[in-house]
């Protein structure tokens, strides 16, 4: 039942402050979409995102030199927004997304005076992000970069590499699941910039408000594609099994030889239940992952993440309705 005031009135949800970043780089129409849309949930939306296309940069960083930065205030006439809400703060960096995410949360934002966030959402990217891409995507890296600064956090991507997809039901989806998780990256904002460090682990004892509690403190974070033409179903899917063959291309003749990675078939392993199956049926997939290494000592282990993968009847991982 949706609260509602002395008058009888709908109350509006708590405003969240929200960290955009994504790897399409800071003038994606698909992550100012985002942003417009949560602008006009009532959420302060905070945007720090490369100034340019860091696609397959991973958790790379820049090192050993400075990087440009600058406010994009003038892309806030690109975007759809509710005059009456907080307008969003925009910045970009001439790094990568994890450059992005670590500037930002250990200084940027506090020297702009922006406000702490309460989640991060890292997207929306252009083409799927599953499987294997879980290792080379800028767009997941950045929400495991969050994480690991006890941000809570999503990775949101569509499922096709076409920029001319219509980002509505992604956009919809996306800022629906920020809103469904949101109570627990409120509750668990303690661990910010981690000052428990590995003291503030959490054992798991096998209920879902754990995960809950895990993913509000950042040692588990959110995966989420969606297809081009979508059920409106967000399934909870585990990582599934893809195979990229033809990855070199070879361009040029005698000496003069130019190379470009890429890959000529794309091939998943018919796997019930993973993300490639979830899409296959027209649902969006959503897969919790991991923030942390095998064996660091805030791992959460095999046995959390894969209870933390449990589909409700709606589809939703059973740990987000566990309130």
């Amino acid at each position: 039942m949706t609260p509602k005031n002395d008058e009888g009135c709908p109350l509006r949800k708590a405003m969240a402050v929200i960290l955009l970043c994504n790897d399409d780089g800071v003038e994606s129409p698909y992550l100012l979409g985002l942003a417009s849309e949560l602008q006009r949930r009532n959420h302060r939306v905070l945007i720090y995102a490369p100034i340019r296309d860091q696609s397959g940069r991973s958790m790379a960083l820049t090192l050993r030199q400075d990087v440009e930065t600058n406010d994009r205030s003038d892309l806030l006439q690109k975007m759809d927004l509710n005059p009456s809400n907080p307008t969003p703060s925009i910045h970009e960096i001439d790094g990568t997304p994890c450059d992005c995410i670590i500037l930002a949360i250990d200084g940027y934002i506090e020297h702009n005076g922006d406000p702490k966030p309460d989640l991060c959402i890292s997207g929306i990217n252009i083409g799927p992000n599953m499987s294997v891409d879980l290792l080379h995507s800028g767009t997941v890296a950045a929400a495991r970069e969050a994480s690991l600064y006890g941000l809570p956090s999503i990775a949101s991507s569509i499922a096709k590499h076409d920029p001319s997809v219509d980002p509505t039901t992604a956009i919809r989806l996306t800022s629906d699941l920020a809103e469904a998780v949101l109570e627990y990256a409120l509750a668990g904002g303690n661990e910010y910039r981690r000052p428990g460090r590995s003291d503030a682990k959490i054992e798991f004892d096998g209920e879902d408000s754990t995960l809950a509690r895990m993913f509000g403190q950042g040692d588990i974070f959110l995966n989420l594609n969606i297809p081009e033409n979508c059920t409106g179903r967000i399934q909870a899917s585990t990582v599934g099994a893809r195979w990229y063959t033809g990855a070199c291309n070879i361009q040029g003749d005698g000496e003069s030889k130019t190379l470009r990675v890429g890959s000529l078939a794309i091939e998943d392993d018919d796997i019930e239940g993973v993300a490639s199956d979830s899409l296959s049926k027209g649902h969006a997939s959503l897969t919790c992952l991991a923030s942390w290494p095998q064996l660091h000592p805030l791992n959460v282990g095999d046995g959390a993440l894969k209870q933390a993968n449990i589909p409700d009847s709606d589809g939703l991982p059973r740990w987000i309705n566990s309130l």
